[in-house]
């Protein structure tokens, strides 16, 4: 149950994070230079790019006190009910101080 919300979350928080966010996806793409090897394979043009953890946290952290208030944190489960996101909140939040720390966040945030 919590593995299916939290990839709904993070699904749709990539999805709709360039746009969201304010970051603008680029026109055109930065040339490989001959020395670079892809080692993933090409974005299809428009797609938006996966985001860190750094940078999900950073524009979850509306009022950039380098928290995640429970209200903060319910912004990554749109469509999720109330008492999910609370027991998930729960979870990530390891010393009970009721926010959550970039370090907390980054050892739950799923892996790309």
């Amino acid at each position: 149950m919590t593995d299916s919300i939290l990839k709904m979350a993070f699904g749709s928080l990539i999805v709709a994070g360039t746009m969201a966010y304010g970051q603008q996806p680029q026109d055109t793409p930065r040339p490989v230079q001959q020395q670079e090897k892809q080692t993933q394979p090409p974005t299809p043009a428009g797609a938006p790019k996966a985001q860190s953890a750094d940078q999900v946290f950073a524009a979850l952290d509306t009022n950039k006190d380098g928290k995640l208030s429970p209200e903060e944190f319910g912004k990554l489960f749109r469509d999720a009910k109330v008492s999910d996101v609370q027991a998930e909140f729960a979870k990530w939040d390891k010393n009970g101080d009721k926010n959550i720390s970039m370090e907390e966040f980054k050892a739950n945030f799923p892996q790309q």
